[in-house]
């Protein structure tokens, strides 16, 4: 197997665990959903800085001091489970969006910042960025062209999904609302959010 059939095979991999349900992409459905696509490139826009920060650091292998502290990672995972569960209950007793929709006025830094800190959080992303990426490296090839692509194709396709999911959360709710149950994906969203942070508490 070439250098570079091994890279190839990387895109269809990291896309399928990054369009999985998260974190991230539950941030950007209800954001898409309450503020529109537009507002929601800003949010984001952070979560890809944060994205692409921790592809690097795998990259570079600072990650393995994370995999040689289990309670560290078990620190992260839980509090990024409980950071999704306080989102998913504020906005299920907001009626759905309220979780959202108080981000409308904290300005294009403060969006940036809400992806970032959600992003750099997010237990899936350190867990499969420090497991998947180092297997794909090959030391045949430019360790520093490597980094680059690696990298690059994180944010591109991390990128992707998250407008995918902030583009079917705004025209989702768009279609309910015009339906007059504007708040059901909203209702739908928390449920997720909480769902997905019970797994993580559980696992």
């Amino acid at each position: 197997m070439s250098e570079w059939t091994l890279l190839l095979m990387f895109i269809p991999t990291f896309f399928l665990i990054s369009v999985s349900p998260g974190l991230c992409m539950m941030l950007a459905m209800s954001f898409g959903a309450s503020l529109g696509l537009r507002r929601t490139l800003w949010v984001i826009g952070g979560e890809l800085a944060g994205v692409g920060l921790i592809a690097l650091t795998a990259l570079l292998g600072y990650t393995r001091v994370l995999a040689e502290q289990p309670a560290l990672m078990q620190g992260f995972k839980y509090l990024g489970a409980l950071y999704l569960l306080w989102m998913g209950v504020a906005s299920w007793r907001g009626g759905g969006q309220a979780g959202a929709t108080r981000q409308e006025d904290s300005g294009r830094l403060g969006l940036v910042l809400r992806g970032f800190t959600v992003a750099i959080s997010n237990p899936k992303s350190w867990l499969f960025m420090m497991t998947l990426l180092p297997p794909f490296i090959s030391p045949a090839l430019s360790t520093e062209l490597q980094t680059l692509l690696f990298v690059a194709l994180v944010i591109l396709i991390e990128c992707v999904n998250l407008l995918l999911y902030a583009y079917g959360g705004q025209r989702a709710n768009q279609l309910l609302q015009g339906q007059g149950r504007g708040d059901l994906l909203g209702r739908v969203s928390s449920l997720l959010m909480m769902g997905v942070a019970g797994y993580w508490l559980l696992t």
